[in-house]
């Protein structure tokens, strides 16, 4: 059975790390046989609090189709160690 999350990504606001960490993402979608419905970058944005020392993060959003909830665990261990992503949220939609 399929299940749909939203995720989303704030990452370093700095447009090469920005650019690096989307194609991961994807990468990482595409290399765990998830679906991506939708995907919107919604640019950069001042964060209400600083968070990393960063006061600005790039705000991106993905709506995903997924079977395997264990795959998306190892993926969010992936993020929390990943340098460019400053946070992530996901949400059962």
């Amino acid at each position: 059975m399929m299940r749909g999350y939203e995720y989303l990504f704030i990452f370093d606001p700095q447009e090469e790390n920005t650019k690096k960490a989307i194609q991961n993402v994807r990468e990482r979608y595409a290399n765990m046989g998830v679906n991506l419905m939708k995907e919107e970058e919604m640019g950069k944005r001042r964060l209400a609090y600083e968070i990393k020392k960063k006061t600005d993060g790039f705000y991106y959003v993905t709506q995903i189709e997924v079977d395997d909830l264990t795959k998306l665990q190892e993926f969010e261990r992936d993020l929390t160690l990943d340098q460019n992503v400053i946070r992530f949220m996901r949400v059962r939609i």
